[in-house]
C-alpha cells in the first residue's frame, strides 16, 4: 500500500468517525453542498481550469463520452494528502489569497456537485471516488439527501501511475448534455495552462494562448486574438489589438479575477486582478478594498497610455475609447459598480497629469496633427468619425482646447494641409457672422481664401465696426444685450467687462458656451440661458447634466433674465444639493425650477 493510498483510507475513517460524533453537521453540509452548486453551476469548466493552472498544468484535456461521462485530466503536479483533504473538507483548500494560485476558497471543486451524481479521481499511483450512494452505506444513512456528494472517499484503489490529475464525472439526469462552450478569455491570465483541447463524439476544439511579458495571442477557431498588456500595481490590463480580440472583448469591457466574471468596466479592455467576489464568483464586491484597488491601478495604467505617444497601445487605445460608448452614463449612475470606479479614477488621473497634445474642435488631417503637436497625438482623437465621441472625452478626461486662431499664424499656417485652412477659414467666417467675433488680420486672411461665394459675404460683415472686445464695467448688462445679436456673446462680454477672462465656444458644440476664468484666476465652464422671468423654468438636457457632473473646471449657469435693455445677469451653480430639480421625459432633459432664490445677481 502507498503512502497516498493509506492516507485516503485514514483520511475516510476520520471522515465516518466524524460522521458518527455529529450526524446533523453532515446533513448541513449537503444541504450547503446543493445551494453551492446551484449557485456555480455555470462555472464548472472555470472553476476546474482554475485548479489546473494552480497545479502547474500546461495541457488540460477534456473528452465528452457518449454515455454520458466527461474527463476533465491536466499534466500538472500529482495530487498529495493535503489537496485529496482540501477536496473532501468544506472550504477547505491548500491555496492562500495573494499568492501564486488563482483559487483560494476550496470550493471551486465543489461546483462539481452541480452536475455530477458520481466523480472519480485518479492521480499518482491511486483512485477512488466522490458517490453518494455508496459514502451512505459507509454511514449507515438511509436518505441520500443527508450526504454530500463530495465528502468521503470510497472505491480506494491503487492503480499504475498517472502524472497530474484526472476527474471523469458521470452526470446527473438533469445535468444537460455538455459543459458549454469554453471562454477563451479564461485562458488570458492564467499562469501555466497554454492548451485547452475539448473532444466530443462529433467534434474537437482547440484554445492555445503564446504568452509574453507585453502580449498573449489566444487561438480558437482558427483565428487569433492578439492582446496587449499593461501592468500597473495590483492590476493586469488586456488591451485587444485586433478584431477578433475587440469581439472578446466586447465594447464595454469585461473585468476578470484571473478567470472572467459578468462585470463591464466601461472601456474596451480586460482587467484583471485579486479582487474580492461574490460566492458565485460571477461579480467582484466593488466596495472591498482589493477590487478598488484593482480598478485604480488599472486606471493608472490606462492614464499613462493615454498620456504618452512613445507606449505601444497609445493609438490602439484612442481608437478604442472613441469607438466605443458613451461613457457619461456610467459615470453619473446612482450605484456603484466596477466601470464607475474605473472610469472616475482614469477622469481623475487625466486630470492630474494632463497630455501634451489638446482637443481640437475643427477636424485634423494626420499630416497636421504631426505639425501641430510633434510630441505626437493621436490621429483617432481629430478624425471627422470620431467628432462626437471626442468632445465626450474632451469634456470628461479634461482634455484642454487647442487655440485654432494660434493656428492662423505663420509659420504654422503655411505649414498645415489645405483641408484644414479651409475649415479654419469656415470657423472663423461662423465666429463673425454668428457671434460678431472681429477677426485678426491673420484669421482674415484664411477667410479670404475660401471660394468667392463664400469669402465674400462675411468680408463684408467682419469688417462692419464693432463694440470694444471688452464692455465697459459701466455699462449695464441691458446695454450691452441691444450690441450683441445672441446671449452668449452679450454675457461674455458683460462678464469680461467685470474681471473675467472668458471666450465663446458655443459653436464647437463641447456642452457648454463659454469656458475661461472667474476673477479670481479659478477655470469655469459657463452654460448660458435666457428666461423671461425670475419664476421661469428652464432646462439642462441630459447631455448638458452630465458634462456640469463631470467637468474638469467648475460648471455654472448664466441665466440672462428678460430681454434688451431690460435684461440682468444672473450666475448659478447647478450642482448645489438643494438646489430643485426634475427629470422629466419630454426628452429626458433636466428641469430647474425655483432657482432664483439661488442665484447671484451681477451687477
Amino acid at each position: 500500500m502507498s503512502a497516498t493510498d493509506l492516507f485516503l483510507h485514514q483520511l475516510q475513517d476520520t471522515l465516518i468517525d466524524e460522521h458518527l460524533q455529529a450526524p446533523g453537521l453532515f446533513r448541513e453540509i449537503a444541504r450547503m453542498e446543493g445551494l453551492l452548486a446551484e449557485t456555480y453551476r455555470n462555472r464548472v469548466p472555470y472553476e476546474l481550469l482554475q485548479n489546473s493552472d494552480d497545479a502547474g498544468s500546461s495541457t488540460v484535456t477534456v473528452v465528452e463520452s457518449p454515455d454520458g461521462t466527461f474527463s476533465w485530466s491536466n499534466d500538472g503536479r500529482v495530487m498529495d494528502g493535503a489537496d485529496i483533504e482540501s477536496l473532501c473538507r468544506s472550504a477547505s483548500s491548500t491555496k492562500t489569497r495573494g499568492d501564486a494560485s488563482i483559487g483560494y476558497r476550496g470550493i471551486g471543486f465543489k461546483s462539481l456537485a452541480a452536475v455530477a451524481s458520481k466523480i472519480e479521481v485518479r492521480s499518482g499511483d491511486v483512485t477512488f471516488s466522490f458517490d453518494k450512494a455508496l459514502a451512505a452505506e459507509l454511514l449507515r444513512e438511509q436518505a441520500l439527501d443527508s450526504v454530500p456528494l463530495i465528502r468521503i472517499p470510497v472505491g480506494i484503489e491503487q492503480t499504475p501511475w498517472l502524472g497530474g490529475a484526472s476527474f471523469t464525472v458521470t452526470r446527473t439526469p438533469d445535468a444537460g448534455d455538455g459543459l458549454g462552450e469554453l471562454d477563451p478569455i479564461s485562458l488570458l491570465f492564467l499562469r501555466n495552462v497554454r492548451t485547452v483541447l475539448v473532444r466530443s463524439r462529433d467534434d474537437e476544439m482547440q484554445v492555445s494562448i503564446e504568452r509574453a511579458h507585453d502580449r498573449v495571442v489566444v487561438r480558437s477557431s482558427g483565428s487569433d486574438a492578439d492582446f496587449a498588456i499593461l501592468r500597473e500595481g495590483a492590476a493586469t490590463v488586456a488591451v485587444p489589438m485586433n478584431t477578433r480580440a475587440l469581439a472578446l472583448t466586447s465594447v464595454r469591457g469585461r473585468l476578470a479575477c484571473f478567470l472572467p466574471l459578468n462585470d463591464e468596466v466601461g472601456l474596451p479592455v480586460v482587467i484583471s486582478g485579486d479582487m474580492l467576489t461574490d460566492p458565485s464568483r460571477t461579480h467582484a464586491v466593488v466596495a472591498d478594498e482589493s477590487t478598488t484597488r484593482v480598478l485604480r491601478d488599472a486606471a493608472r495604467a490606462i492614464a499613462y497610455a493615454l498620456r504618452n505617444p512613445g507606449t505601444s497601445t497609445f493609438e490602439r487605445l484612442w481608437e478604442l475609447i472613441l469607438q466605443g460608448e458613451d461613457i457619461r452614463s456610467l459615470l453619473v449612475s446612482a450605484t456603484g459598480s466596477a466601470s464607475q470606479v474605473l472610469l472616475s479614477s482614469l477622469r481623475d488621473e487625466m486630470m492630474e497629469h494632463r497630455p501634451s497634445f489638446k482637443y481640437s474642435s475643427v477636424v485634423l488631417e494626420e499630416k497636421d496633427v504631426s505639425t501641430i503637436f510633434p510630441g505626437g497625438a493621436p490621429a483617432a482623437l481629430y478624425s471627422a468619425a470620431n467628432q462626437a465621441a471626442a468632445r465626450t472625452f474632451k469634456a470628461v478626461l479634461g482634455l484642454e482646447t487647442l487655440d485654432l486662431s494660434a493656428l492662423a499664424d505663420e509659420p504654422v499656417a503655411s505649414q498645415l494641409s489645405e483641408q484644414l485652412r479651409t475649415r479654419l477659414g469656415k470657423h472663423f467666417q461662423d465666429l463673425a457672422r454668428v457671434h460678431g467675433r472681429s477677426l485678426t488680420p491673420t484669421e482674415q486672411a484664411l477667410v479670404e481664401l475660401l471660394p468667392a461665394q463664400e469669402s465674400q459675404s462675411v468680408t463684408s460683415e467682419v469688417v462692419v465696426s464693432r463694440p470694444s472686445a471688452l464692455a465697459s464695467a459701466t455699462n449695464s448688462m441691458g446695454a450691452v444685450m441691444t450690441q450683441w445679436r445672441t446671449a452668449e456673446v452679450a454675457t461674455m462680454q458683460y462678464l469680461n467687462g467685470r474681471g473675467w477672462s472668458l471666450r465663446d465656444v458655443s459653436t464647437q458644440n463641447v456642452g457648454y458656451d463659454l469656458e475661461g476664468a472667474d476673477p479670481s484666476g479659478q477655470r469655469v465652464n459657463i452654460e448660458v440661458k435666457k428666461v423671461d422671468s425670475l419664476d421661469a423654468r428652464f432646462a439642462l438636457t441630459n447631455n448638458e447634466m452630465s458634462l456640469m457632473l463631470n467637468s474638469s473646471a467648475p460648471y455654472l449657469l448664466a441665466i440672462v433674465v428678460g430681454s434688451e435693455r431690460h435684461s440682468k445677469l444672473m450666475i448659478l451653480d447647478p450642482s448645489r444639493p438643494e438646489l430643485s430639480r426634475e427629470r422629466v421625459c419630454r426628452r429626458w432633459d433636466w428641469e430647474f425650477t425655483d432657482w432664483g432664490r439661488f442665484a447671484v445677481m451681477v451687477d
